[in-house]
């Protein structure tokens, strides 16, 4: 309990004053935990924006029910996943603290190895979904370039909805979820055609 007071306070002063503007005594007032105590759950301000990141990733990600739709061959389920990567949601967050985090990564090698981390777990996550859907080692390079195209649109998905928040994106969506789609039904078709 300690720990979530701490992270979600470090999450609404970083998204007020920024990584550099928020010190470790702000964290601890804005928390009720002294520093002292803060100290034994993070060492540094960074174990606090490594706890940030791997949570709000876990939470975006729902990498679970991926893995059962995998698991049950669920082309469906796992085709909503992806479409999820590209579609904004309430509760998605401030965008603002996602922008700290990139900004953070590039100034800073260990928020940088955490992003970087984050990001090699997901794109794992893509190509197993991708490959559930279109097997076949041949189009093991196809797989990937979708895999990195999803993963881009994503990005910009959330860098969108920073520089324009409360606009109606939902024109925006259906073409990134219809361009997804193509390119699964294109490795679809292929893997298809090789099988037979």
């Amino acid at each position: 309990m300690r720990r979530y007071r701490v992270i979600e306070a470090a999450r609404k002063l970083f998204i007020e004053n920024g990584f550099h503007g928020t010190g470790i005594a702000q964290i601890a007032r804005e928390s009720g935990v002294a520093v002292g105590q803060l100290y034994r759950d993070f060492s540094a301000k960074e174990d606090i924006v490594a706890a940030i990141v791997n949570s709000d990733c876990r939470s975006f990600l729902a990498a679970d029910s991926l893995r059962r739709a995998i698991q049950d061959g669920d082309a469906h389920a796992v085709r909503d996943w992806i479409h999820q990567l590209v579609t904004p949601g309430e509760d998605d967050g401030d965008p603002r603290l996602f922008a700290e985090i990139l900004a953070e990564a590039a100034r800073n090698t260990r928020i940088a190895a955490v992003f970087n981390a984050t990001h090699r777990d997901v794109r794992e996550l893509m190509l197993n979904a991708l490959e559930m859907l279109a097997p076949g080692a041949a189009l093991a390079e196809r797989r990937s370039a979708v895999t990195d195209v999803i993963l881009i649109m994503s990005l910009g998905m959330l860098h969108h909805g920073m520089m324009r928040s409360g606009e109606d994106d939902s024109t925006l969506v259906a073409a990134l979820t219809a361009t997804i789609d193509r390119d699964i039904d294109s490795l679809r078709h292929a893997a298809s055609a090789m099988a037979a």
